[in-house]
């Protein structure tokens, strides 16, 4: 699991609370942020398939870049696909992460579709172009 987090503000009943706090006094969680991490993974793990559904390949695997998690694309790989004349079909759901030294003529060459579910970690250049290709 990744250490990369995003602050989330929730809202709970003043029950659901002691009830939690009573948990982490017993020693059973860490702290309420820990509890509430811990809740949110169990409650994802039945619905994994329908989120591996959403990144299936759209177009040949050959040329698609896809995963749960943290995705990072570096300037080496996109220069091996514009070589090649190839173009990526990008589908991630957790962050999106495009290396510093990627140039937007590099990105443009080498990148057909973004399709991201997530946060995007790239300079402001490729941002715009990724929300053109999304």
């Amino acid at each position: 699991m990744s250490n990369e987090t995003e602050k989330l503000t929730v809202n709970l009943g003043v029950v659901e609370l002691a009830q939690i706090d009573v948990l982490v006094e017993q020693g059973l969680y860490s702290n309420r942020s820990d509890f509430i991490r811990t809740s949110i993974r169990k409650c994802l793990e039945p619905h994994k398939e329908g989120v591996e559904r959403f990144i299936s390949p759209i177009v040949s695997k050959q040329n698609m870049l896809k995963g749960v998690g943290i995705l990072r694309v570096s300037k080496k790989d996109l220069e091996s696909l514009a070589k090649e004349n190839k173009r990526l079909d990008i589908s991630v759901v957790g962050m999106l992460i495009i290396d510093d030294k990627v140039s937007v003529e590099l990105f443009e060459k080498a990148v057909e579709r973004v399709t991201l579910r997530g946060k995007l970690v790239a300079s402001d250049l490729i941002k715009d172009i990724v929300k053109k290709l999304s």
